[in-house]
């Protein structure tokens, strides 16, 4: 055998390519991309801060040491400053600005101004486009401003399979059909599956349905987040006059989920949890100790939370829809039904209130249907009319109106819809507090409650779809900030570095992320600069554009989304897909 002359120079030029990609000093110095340095490093385990300094190159971690003798490209001084794991958010509804056609909302600058980094797909089971290979090429079209964890929707593999004749249970070869569905996606990257229990399609499914795709899921080692059967007393598809049956409550939501868990081995994740309505209120601590029997069981069960006392993307009206349309209209498939969206329903719906308000039985109905609705928004002082053609309405709850007219809350909510808006159903926005801040916190104390927002991009001017409505929800531009401002600073419920790790370690955990959620060396650098003193969220319910303050810097992949607390445009995310290499 020849055997060919060794190329020392090449050797010792690849050699010092190696090297230097690896991290390693050469004479003591290294060029690195950015340093942060003098930081309060919380690394997204729940341990207390400790400084440090930490080095970026090529979108990755490289070091966490002191770098006081070491050069980058740009430096941050981080003194008095906390350093954190970018944030991870597991119940967004972000999906549909980042495959939009305009830049504009793909920037989501309603998010990462938060601190967010990450969002999860999928939310309420439904994928903005499927299949997922063309979820990812809208993504990549033109690019995204957060970083986007790939998951297939229930609601969106059963709407394929069943087409519009969903309003059933499943047949086991429709099942079956389902299975093959939620393979391919999980094959092509997916960490697992998201479902909407209390919304179409899925309300129609069972529990049985959901444990054989669980098992599914358990082949690849993926999870299971839900909104799940009901958060309340009775779902959001039912009335008191329109209810069948013995209505599912929160509780039995839960335990459903936890079921799944004890079914299929699998992580399951409770989203958005809340004990929705004043007839839920306390109802967290008898939900706390369920949990805590699972999990001693060894389920591995976890619930996300958002900061709130209330719920909904948008104002609500507190009138019974079928109140205001034609008496020869039928509409049974409750307050979802796809029916309530035809044009020109409502369009005498005054004179519609007005027959039926009329008529003794049926403005008793009316009555208790109001009742229950407000009931579940928090009760008449905890609804809040945000927008109405009288001013003087606006910022006052239900109660205080009905005090200054002498009147009941729901003669108010009568009157509203007979003199308000035309184009409004209800005539007023209005929005209650339908959450208590007791319960909220109760769920913030335990160490498996991860932080989420179920917030969209908003404030995107000129943009249908992603511009501000009156009555929107704050959380489009607050939730992770209010996570800090509130439940660490004012109310001391947790400590920063607890309330960090709901944030970054413990979602990136329970999704299966092997490279986000803490800062390490080796790990992508998304990391989030904050000024513990300063922050604050600032969109409220009359308010809910505002911006929050006190996020000095979001950093995605090495590159920059805030710096020194402006707004960047850049759209550095990346589709993270899950890999199977350890299944």
């Amino acid at each position: 055998m020849i055997k060919r002359p060794v190329n020392l120079s090449k050797i010792i030029h690849s050699f010092i390519i190696i090297i230097s990609f690896s991290g390693i000093e050469l004479q003591g110095q290294e060029l690195y991309d950015l340093i942060i340095r003098n930081g309060r490093l919380i690394d997204g385990t729940g341990n207390p801060w400790f400084q440090s300094d930490i080095g970026v190159s090529n979108g990755k971690i490289v070091a966490i040491k002191n770098l006081k003798n070491q050069k980058a490209n740009r430096d941050i001084d981080a003194t008095g400053l906390y350093v954190t794991p970018g944030f991870i958010d597991l119940h967004s509804h972000a999906d549909r600005a980042m495959t939009s056609d305009f830049i504009e909302p793909r920037m989501a600058k309603s998010l990462t101004s938060q601190g967010l980094t990450t969002v999860l797909g999928g939310a309420d089971g439904r994928n903005t486009i499927w299949p997922l290979s063309k979820e990812m090429e809208a993504l990549n079209s033109k690019g995204h401003g957060m970083n986007f964890i790939l998951m297939v929707g229930h609601s969106t593999i059963r709407r394929e399979v069943m087409g519009d004749d969903y309003e059933r249970l499943a047949t086991q070869d429709e099942i079956k059909r389902m299975k093959v569905l939620l393979k391919e996606g999980l094959e092509m990257g997916a960490f697992g599956m998201g479902a909407g229990l209390e919304y179409r399609p899925a309300r129609f499914s069972n529990t049985e349905e959901i444990i054989a795709l669980g098992k599914v899921i358990s082949d690849y080692n993926g999870f299971y987040i839900a909104h799940q059967r009901n958060e309340a007393i009775m779902p959001l598809s039912q009335l008191p006059s329109t209810a069948k049956g013995w209505p599912i409550d929160g509780l039995q939501a839960l335990e459903e989920t936890i079921q799944i868990a004890r079914a299929t081995g699998i992580r399951v994740v409770g989203s958005h949890h809340k004990a929705r309505g004043r007839s839920s209120f306390g109802r967290s601590s008898h939900d706390i100790q369920i949990i805590n029997n699972a999990r001693d069981e060894g389920l591995q069960v976890f619930i996300d939370v958002y900061p709130y006392e209330t719920f909904g993307g948008g104002a609500r009206p507190m009138i019974p829809k079928w109140s205001l349309i034609d008496k020869n209209v039928s509409i049974v498939g409750g307050r979802d039904d796809p029916k309530w969206s035809e044009e020109g329903l409502f369009k005498n719906s005054r004179n519609n209130l007005k027959r039926n308000w009329a008529d003794s039985k049926k403005r008793e109905i009316i009555k208790r249907d109001i009742s229950w609705i407000v009931d579940h928004n928090g009760g008449q002082d905890r609804v809040v009319v945000v927008d109405y053609p009288d001013k003087d309405f606006v910022g006052k709850t239900l109660q205080q109106i009905a005090n200054d007219r002498n009147t009941t809350y729901q003669e108010v909510v009568v009157y509203m819809a007979l003199n308000g808006y035309k184009e409004v159903i209800g005539g007023a926005w209005t929005r209650g507090y339908g959450i208590n801040d007791m319960d909220v916190t109760n769920y913030y104390k335990q160490d498996y409650t991860i932080t989420s927002s179920d917030a969209a991009v908003s404030g995107v001017k000129d943009r249908e779809g992603f511009q501000s409505e009156p009555g929107a929800h704050p959380r489009h531009f607050g939730a992770f900030t209010r996570r800090i401002a509130r439940y660490v600073k004012d109310l001391n419920t947790t400590t920063l570095p607890f309330a960090i790790r709901s944030m970054t370690g413990l979602p990136a955990s329970v999704v299966g992320l092997k490279d986000r959620g803490y800062l390490k060396e080796g790990f992508a650098a998304d990391i989030t600069i904050i000024d513990f003193n300063n922050i604050r969220d600032n969109a409220t319910v009359l308010n809910p554009d505002l911006y929050s303050k006190g996020i000095e810097y979001v950093i995605i992949n090495g590159n920059f989304t805030v710096d020194r607390g402006e707004l960047t445009g850049n759209l550095p995310g990346k589709i993270i897909r899950n890999d199977h290499e350890d299944f």
